[in-house]
């Protein structure tokens, strides 16, 4: 992949811009950042459904869903914060987007834990 490499290091404008690359899809380059903040908000209800439902139970998996449900919505914050305050562009879309997969990274993590306390045994 040399060739990518010296495409970027050359003084063109239009260098750095390769259609291969995972960062030149469109999401990433010329999108206002809405498709990201709907996508998020759509995740963070169906994440919060069942970490809801786990706080509302009051078992031993309670206290990691709520932090887990604070920081889904902290980072949903986050993103409009991100969306209004940044200026247009790529920096704005790589924000949104690594506070997304942020925030699918916790939720994942919060519920495995919630399942993991849950289906383990009573110490006795």
């Amino acid at each position: 992949m040399p060739g990518r490499a010296a495409r970027r290091r050359s003084g063109r404008p239009d260098a750095g811009w390769d259609p291969t690359l995972v960062a030149s899809q469109p999401a990433l380059r010329t999108s206002s950042g809405t498709v990201w903040l709907v996508v998020a908000a759509l995740f963070a209800v169906m994440s919060l459904v069942p970490l809801v439902a786990i706080v509302l139970d009051a078992g031993r998996a309670a206290s990691v869903a709520l932090v887990t449900a604070t920081l889904v919505v902290g980072l949903l914050l986050a993103m409009l914060v991100i969306r209004w305050t940044v200026r247009e562009g790529p920096p704005r879309l790589r924000a949104l987007a690594g506070c997304f997969l942020t925030m699918a990274l916790i939720a994942l993590v919060g519920m495995v834990i919630c399942v993991m306390l849950v289906w383990t045994p009573l110490a006795r």
